[in-house]
């Protein structure tokens, strides 16, 4: 049952704080890569085949990499006492159950695989979120949760 009195994130926000939290995964990944493996996922039109292969490999590994990395810090960060990642803590948004509470880790875990439908589509069900009443997501809509502004 959705509360009464509810203030929903400014989709904005949202954005930021998902860029605030995916960046410095994606960037810690791409330098695991070069360093440790030596595989750079950059390359110029001049390379062999073979290092266009292994640059493939390389950025298709941090994508999925970066995926699995912040579904799972976004559990974290949204059952503990904070209601979110640093993101949203940096913007000034929680996550919330439609009852207004932490989420618990069952709701939590939910919220993050059913954001997955909300990237497979061009990341259509995220930018629900700027259109549907109580700027939901999908993954919100679908697991009875909102992001709103922190009181």
């Amino acid at each position: 049952m959705r509360r009464s009195s509810t203030h929903p994130a400014n989709p904005i926000k949202r954005v930021l704080a998902y860029f605030i939290d995916t960046v410095p995964i994606t960037l810690a990944l791409y330098l695991v890569s070069t360093i440790f493996f030596g595989i750079s996922p950059l390359v110029d039109q001049y390379a062999r085949p073979e290092v266009h292969l292994k640059a493939e490999m390389a950025r298709q590994g941090i994508a999925w990499g970066t995926l699995f990395i912040w579904l799972l810090y976004c559990i974290c960060g949204e059952i503990s006492p904070m209601k979110g990642t640093y993101g949203k803590k940096m913007m000034g948004i929680i996550v919330l159950s439609g009852k207004g509470r932490r989420l618990t880790l069952k709701k939590a875990i939910l919220r993050n695989l059913a954001k997955i439908l909300s990237i497979l589509p061009c990341y259509l069900g995220f930018f629900a979120a700027f259109v549907s009443h109580g700027r939901r997501g999908w993954h919100d809509m679908l697991t009875d949760c909102s992001v709103e502004e922190k009181r």
